[in-house]
């Protein structure tokens, strides 16, 4: 029996985008290995004495999506990913990427990093990376790698849903409090001239204390920052979503839900660019936002769909 370790980038994580990310790689990881005997520690603490273990004894150790890579030297610390000294022996060419994207715009590779991902990654397979930024990367370490786009967009390959071009009477929005910036309340107050009812999720938690900061809240319901709660108004109530949260955003979708993403950096700008994801560019918050809101849009994803059958073939080899 195979034993496949996951790295799931949901524990120990303060944005519950990651939550959506990994419950959609999950999937997949069910449908290829429904015999294998799966494992799992958390890619943002590192692997303690338990999980060193666990990856010793694996065959195969996937790192599932998120912003993952960059160039830049990292091992242990405050990052995503975090590669212990003692970690690297266990890990050591077992670990195949699932939809990871780029941390940062920058395509630059820095001899130490390239040296720490070639010792970590698999060098028998094609990684699965979600935009064009961390293929680069990886080519210029000198790995093999695919752009898949992001795991949450997969399910597309098939078909896309028929998703609503006219605008809802509700809306839920999101922000992103780490990279706040004055056309948010623009977006806002915009939000407040096309829609009857205004909704907010805070992703991160800290959003909900960002939100207050800028406006007066009391027009605008609230929705507990989890999940559960987000997926209930999603699935129980006539609406759009709108704003610079790209999983927030995609998770709308994924109930059938006409949604637009602000794009605030290079992980919406990219998938957008590659999928043709519905977006908007952050300094057309005002009228033009009011206008493509009012006027509609038609959401139409395009993904590589020979590109994901072939990674997935690849990981049953």
């Amino acid at each position: 029996m195979r034993h496949v370790h996951l790295l799931d980038t949901s524990v120990a994580s303060d944005n519950v985008g990651d939550e959506i990310i990994v419950s959609e790689a999950r999937q997949y990881v069910s449908e290829v290995f429904g015999d294998a005997y799966i494992s799992t520690s958390s890619s943002h603490d590192g692997l303690g004495h338990y999980g060193r273990a666990l990856v010793a004894d694996a065959d195969m150790v996937l790192l599932l999506g998120t912003n993952a890579l960059t160039g830049k030297y990292q091992r242990r610390g405050n990052f995503i990913w975090s590669v212990g000294y003692r970690d690297i022996k266990p890990l050591e060419g077992k670990v195949v990427l699932v939809g990871v994207g780029a941390s940062t715009s920058s395509t630059e590779m820095r001899p130490r990093q390239a040296k720490l991902l070639n010792r970590l990654l698999s060098p028998h397979h094609a990684h699965s990376v979600r935009d064009e930024t961390a293929r680069t990367l990886l080519d210029n370490a000198g790995l093999k790698a695919v752009n898949t786009s992001c795991v949450t967009l997969w399910r597309y390959r098939s078909e896309m849903p028929a998703i609503p071009v006219k605008a809802a009477p509700a809306v839920c929005f999101t922000l992103t409090k780490h990279k706040g910036s004055e056309h948010d309340l623009t977006m806002i107050n915009s939000l407040r001239a096309c829609y009857q009812k205004l909704y907010f999720w805070p992703q991160q938690m800290r959003d909900l204390g960002y939100l207050q900061q800028i406006t007066d809240a009391s027009d605008i319901e609230i929705r507990p920052a989890n999940l559960e709660a987000y997926d209930a108004l999603l699935a129980n109530t006539d609406i759009d979503v709108v704003g610079t949260r790209l999983h927030g955003g995609i998770r709308g979708m994924l109930h059938g839900r006409r949604s637009l993403i602000v794009v605030i950096d290079n992980r919406a700008r990219d998938i957008g660019k590659e999928t043709n994801l519905p977006t908007i560019a952050r300094d057309q918050l005002g009228d033009p936002l009011i206008q493509k809101l009012r006027d509609g849009f038609e959401t139409q994803v395009n993904v590589p769909t020979e590109k994901i059958d072939t990674f997935l073939a690849s990981l049953k080899g």
